[in-house]
């Protein structure tokens, strides 16, 4: 798929014809409009203790190589967003892993740190993640989940909600309902799922007020910090003027929020990730009602507790739950702070459990909560587990998701296909 045939598919034709020219103008002659744009996302990223993960052609690295070095330098998190911006799923695996390996050579070429790749269009398949994991990349961010933040009451026109849902649907966008934005591992290359509606749905898609794109970045860093999960926004440089407003909101709104957001890059998020993949934790009975609670000596982990008693080993941090002051403390609960599932549950539900922080086994009677049923578990079950767990009052001690005790993570990531006039001109070209 090219960019005209994308066009077609995901806004049909009127849309389409309305739209190129509008986009086209975005661009320059020179790479200098662009080149600003970009140093602008950094900037403001910057000024919030952050700095951007930029998902970027390869083939542009060749063309305009100084625009990314100095981007690098300034430590500028740099993505492979493929070799030319072509639809993936439509690549065999040999020629996946040709347009992947030529990309990584040219950002090899130019000493550009690589370490995740997000596919165009966010359009990928097995292959993609299979190829990315053996050439040495460290994670993908080509699932997308959308977020009820788009009312069809909200002064959009039926022509624009349409745009946006055959965009969801070009995506295989999953909704948030039904999908948790959190890390997990795809055919073993980890996967950090990006956050819509993104800039290019807002402005050329449903055609929202600056103001109301503000809002909706907004509500979804809300839905986000309640659930302590991921918010990874896509930004576009060439629409960074279009949607400043929208960033320093949100970014402002992070401020707000207690326990406190991670903002970080990709890469870092990924480095914690797998980092964090490793540890568990361990509760051993001591004494009738009482546990030695041994967390890893990490100062990063954040060990949280609901319903049980820990003194002053615990502090308040959010609802019900209490962090704990150290790695290695005592509490006292009725039963195991744990849970159990039952011996014939699916191989994948206790993964998950355990991804998620829990003590788990399967069977026995000495947890706090017991999960029965789930002999078989995908994706799309994991809310429904986690809205079970939080409904019930059972005691119960896990590692958080985030360092340091933060709620939630956000990421800025952005993908950069074009950088002047004749690069956008060329795309259909390239495939």
């Amino acid at each position: 798929m090219n960019l005209i045939a994308y066009l077609l598919k995901s806004r049909g034709l009127v849309n389409s014809m309305q739209r190129l020219p509008t986009i086209a103008t975005r661009f320059g002659v020179s790479t200098a409009k662009m080149d600003r744009a970009l140093n602008g996302y950094v900037d403001i990223a910057n000024a919030y203790g952050t700095t951007p993960t930029l998902a970027v052609t390869a083939n542009l690295i060749e063309r305009h190589p100084s625009v990314f070095e100095r981007l690098s330098q300034r430590g500028a998190e740099l993505a492979i967003h493929g070799w030319v911006h072509t639809d993936y799923r439509a690549l065999d695996a040999d020629e996946q892993r040709a347009h992947i390996e030529r990309g990584l050579a040219a950002f090899a070429q130019r000493g550009i740190p690589v370490e995740g790749f997000r596919c165009p269009y966010v359009r990928w398949n097995e292959d993609s993640v299979t190829t990315a994991k053996e050439l040495g990349l460290q994670y993908g961010s080509n699932r997308t989940v959308a977020w009820d933040v788009v009312p069809a009451d909200d002064g959009i026109s039926p022509r624009a909600l349409e745009a946006y849902r055959k965009g969801l649907s070009l995506y295989g966008s999953a909704e948030a309902a039904s999908m948790v934005s959190l890390p997990s591992f795809v055919n073993g290359l980890l996967d950090l799922p990006a956050s819509l509606p993104d800039d290019e749905a807002l402005v050329d898609r449903l055609r929202t007020t600056p103001q109301r794109r503000e809002q909706i970045w907004r509500d979804i860093l809300d839905e986000v910090h309640a659930l302590g999960e991921m918010f990874v926004l896509i930004l576009h440089h060439e629409r960074l003027a279009l949607c400043r407003s929208a960033l320093e909101a949100v970014l402002t709104h992070t401020q707000d929020r207690q326990p406190h957001v991670w903002l970080a890059s990709l890469a870092e998020i990924s480095a914690w990730w797998h980092r964090r993949a490793g540890y568990r934790l361990q509760i051993d009975l001591t004494a009738e009602g009482t546990y030695r609670v041994i967390a890893p000596d990490d100062p990063d982990v954040a060990v949280v507790a609901r319903g049980v008693d820990g003194g002053a080993a615990l502090r308040p941090w959010f609802g019900d739950y209490q962090m704990a002051r150290s790695s290695h403390f005592s509490i006292r609960a009725p039963k195991r702070p744990a849970i159990s599932v039952d011996e014939d549950a699916s191989p994948t539900l206790l993964q998950f459990l355990v991804a998620e922080g829990y003590v788990v086994q399967r069977g026995g009677s000495d947890c706090s909560l017991h999960l029965g049923g789930w002999r078989t578990f995908e994706d799309t079950d994991k809310r429904a587990v986690l809205a079970v767990i939080d409904a019930s009052d059972a005691p119960l001690v896990r590692i958080w998701r985030w360092p340091q005790g933060a709620r939630c993570a956000m990421s800025l990531t952005g993908d950069v296909d074009s950088m002047t006039l004749v690069d956008f001109i060329r795309r259909p070209l390239e495939v």
